[in-house]
């Protein structure tokens, strides 16, 4: 990236001209792993969540570390001269009022949050630490709530200098759940849970201990450190490690220069800047316009599609390289229902949008809450990883193949005991352990099955989560060449899966393998041949076949397979030949998703360049028959049909190369920030959250749709470019291939690839 795209960045900076009403002013910052929501009040008060992808409760709940409030006598502010600046390029909000100054960033190479202060008069600052987790409590959501286990209070210990926050967990409720779902083999089934504290200790440079606060008396500057861990240790080493993090931290000039560094290798890795676009207007209902009160000011921009693609991609940064997976469901950045109301699961406007009642949150009303479940849901999870390829950040992306590595022998085990079948087993939904919740799985079993889910939506789809999981691990490969990766994981789970359809479904037709009756996602229950499975096999299965011989240790068994599997079910519609949901379904719609459309994403079939006719029509068909062509409405409850959220109809129109239908798609989804938050990429709430993480994704994935797409060795750029916009990009293509690019005013300015000997993959439009 030159100077030129290097001062880009920075011109998307987020700024704010006064402080804010509540946690709905806070803006994100983090280091892949430990994140952080911070804001300034009315009152001149510094606060900030910290949240870490591994603060995993016993009740496996992910929920923040707690709150750190700052104060300073004089106060902070100063009537009319406040800003607030989010600097993209280095990581850091840095605030400031009339000769004070404040940085606050997190450590690029340990889980430390620094906040760093300066002031031309010498004051006095006070830290606190603050956690609403005061007593057992137990969670109206627990996974497990019928056991009456809790969660136990969190700890707050004062040190000589510092003071030390942490949660130890107690007892959990894996083995009641792997008793429920016929798992008898505890040993199979991964515990993440047990011995697990997660906590930190804040230390202020200078000061001293008073009580519960951390104070230095009259200074013109300072440095507060909080560093942060999550293991499952023993009490006495995980403090030893903590403590051992702050004695070895760098000074705050060192950590802010590093990471200032680091954050700018982040930019000049990968990026696409957009002009042209429009600026699109959201459609409100008067229903979250009444909830609305937090200051709101960052509403023009040069881009807004460039915006909304820098701001997700660093949101997503701050918590990638977690222990854990993204959530969907906000990731790190979830705030503090609003109105002392909890987040229903399809009535959650208000939650998401009105500020939080009281200065502090609660035992039963806190930031910990997350809309929908405490599950992992592949559907949703996807989305995020996806983006991962073209930026380059492989490192990210195989972290949630190891998250997933852990279940193989409990899928063993399952795949046996309900199925009587061979291979592993696989689900939609997964708490940590690999199981399902005991709200989603059902308590009363009598007269159902083992592997019965009483949730007939996500905790019923099956075998398409591992599929798609299966094709992105073969992604991965071909982007990173990673021999070892393909031999040790990628080709032993695929086969291992491909053994489970074989010997799981037994009836044959024709030779073709039977498969039903099974869920065609959440759309069609009870399916035969439910198109995202067939289409997940064929796509599987050509990944494989057209690896070199010498990869492939059983090519026979794949070939077999592949004879096996079922043709992508098809039907007439306005006399074209169109990609039907199933080869049989009951034609009554459960969910907005368009099964059909799976042979075009995720799995790429079918597009522009393949089999284009029939890709095109099937499109129309699918949005004529669910209605998704148009934008959320914010303030609608989920289940109306759009293009928004983790609806996934713009990724497959820049697949078909329609480029305006994808560019007023992208325009439009650009455009719906939660009114009620003040930060431009708190999106939602569309389905899921506010932010509404697969919507931010799904911003990311269709710009990149957009400006380049990759089919075996060909590169094709610029496939799905609206006429009016210029574009420059530097994104990633497999066999370990680099794509720069830039397009002004219908002429190709500049092109290359690293290496350059792959210019003769490249194919314009």
């Amino acid at each position: 990236m030159g100077m030129k795209e290097k001062s880009r960045v920075s011109q998307y900076d987020v700024v704010y001209h006064s402080p804010g009403k509540s946690d709905r002013s806070a803006m994100p910052l983090g280091n892949g792993e430990l994140a952080v929501s911070v804001w300034m009040d009315e009152k001149g008060v510094l606060r900030f969540y910290l949240a870490r992808t591994d603060a995993v409760t016993e009740l496996d709940r992910t929920v923040k570390l707690g709150m750190v409030e700052v104060r300073t006598a004089p106060g902070f502010l100063s009537d009319g001269d406040f800003i607030q600046r989010l600097e993209l390029e280095h990581g850091i909000v840095h605030m400031k009022s009339c000769g004070k100054e404040l940085w606050i960033w997190v450590d690029d190479a340990s889980d430390i949050v620094y906040v760093s202060g300066r002031m031309k008069q010498e004051m006095k600052v006070k830290v606190r630490y603050y956690t609403w987790r005061t007593e057992k409590n137990l969670p109206w959501n627990s996974p497990v709530r019928s056991t009456g286990l809790t969660e136990a209070a969190d700890m707050v210990d004062e040190l000589e200098d510092r003071i030390c926050f942490h949660h130890i967990n107690g007892e959990n409720g894996i083995e009641h759940l792997a008793r429920l779902q016929c798992v008898d083999d505890l040993s199979c089934v991964p515990d993440l849970l047990t011995g697990r504290i997660f906590g930190g200790i804040m230390y202020l440079e200078g000061g001293r201990r008073v009580g519960y606060e951390l104070v230095k008396g009259e200074c013109t500057d300072f440095c507060l450190k909080v560093a942060t861990h999550s293991a499952q240790l023993e009490e006495r080493e995980w403090l030893g490690r903590v403590d051992g993090m702050l004695k070895g931290s760098r000074t705050a000039d060192e950590s802010r220069e590093a990471t200032a560094v680091s954050w700018e290798a982040f930019w000049k890795k990968s990026y696409i800047f957009v002009e042209g676009d429009k600026e699109r207007k959201p459609v409100y209902n008067e229903r979250i316009l009444d909830c609305v009160s937090e200051p709101m000011e960052c509403t023009g921009t040069a881009s807004p599609v460039t915006r909304g693609y820098l701001l997700t991609k660093y949101m997503l940064a701050c918590c990638k390289d977690g222990n854990f997976p993204v959530f969907y469901n906000g990731m790190l950045f979830n705030l503090c229902p609003g109105n002392r109301e909890h987040l229903g699961v399809m009535e959650f406007v208000s939650g998401f949008t009105r500020i939080p009642c009281g200065e502090y949150p609660t035992l039963s009303i806190n930031p910990d809450e997350r809309s929908w479940s405490n599950e992992h849901l592949w559907q949703n999870l996807r989305l995020p990883y996806y983006t991962m390829l073209a930026t380059g950040d492989f490192d990210s992306l195989k972290r949630l193949f190891v998250y997933f590595r852990r279940f193989w022998e409990l899928n063993r085990i399952r795949a046996e005991r309900f199925y009587h079948a061979g291979g592993q087993h696989n689900t939609e939904m997964t708490l940590s352990c690999g199981l399902q919740s005991e709200d989603i799985y059902g308590l009363e079993r009598e007269g159902k099955p083992d592997g019965w889910s009483d949730n007939r939506w996500g905790g019923a789809i099956d075998i398409s989560p591992g599929l798609e999981l299966t094709h992105l691990m073969f992604a991965y490969y071909l982007y990173t060449m990673d021999e070892e990766f393909l031999r040790t994981q990628a080709l032993p789970y695929a086969r291992e899966l491909l053994r489970y359809i074989e010997t799981r479904f037994e009836d044959r037709e024709k030779g073709k393998i039977v498969i039903g009756p099974l869920q065609s996602v959440e759309t069609y229950f009870d399916t035969v041949n439910p198109t995202p499975v067939i289409a997940g096999m064929r796509a599987v299965l050509r990944d494989i076949l057209e690896l070199p011989e010498q990869l492939v240790d059983d090519r026979d068994f794949f070939e077999r397979i592949y004879e096996m599997t079922p043709e992508i079910p098809t039907g007439v519609w306005n006399g074209e030949k169109v990609v039907k949901p199933a080869e049989e379904y009951e034609d009554v719609r459960r969910n907005v998703e368009a099964p059909e459309l799976y042979a075009i994403y995720p799995f790429g079939l079918m597009g522009k360049y393949e089999d284009g006719k029939k890709a095109y029509h099937t499109f129309l068909h699918a949005l004529e028959t669910g209605g998704q062509m148009k934008p959320h409405i914010l303030g609608e409850n989920p289940g109306a049909p759009c293009y928004s959220g983790w609806q996934y109809i713009g990724n497959a129109a820049a697949l078909l190369g329609l480029g305006d239908t994808a560019g007023t798609i992208l325009e439009n989804n650009c455009a719906l920030q939660n009114p009620g938050s003040r930060f431009p990429a708190m999106w939602g709430p569309v389905y899921d959250a506010v932010p509404d993480t697969d919507h931010g994704a799904n911003i990311m994935n269709l710009l990149q749709l957009m400006v380049l797409q990759c089919r075996k060795e060909k590169i094709y750029v610029l496939p799905a470019l609206p006429d009016s916009w210029d574009v420059s990009f530097r994104l990633y293509a497999p066999y370990q291939t680099i794509v720069e690019a830039v397009y002004e005013e219908g002429r190709l300015i500049s092109l290359r690839t690293i290496p350059e000997s792959r210019m003769s993959d490249v194919i314009m439009g």
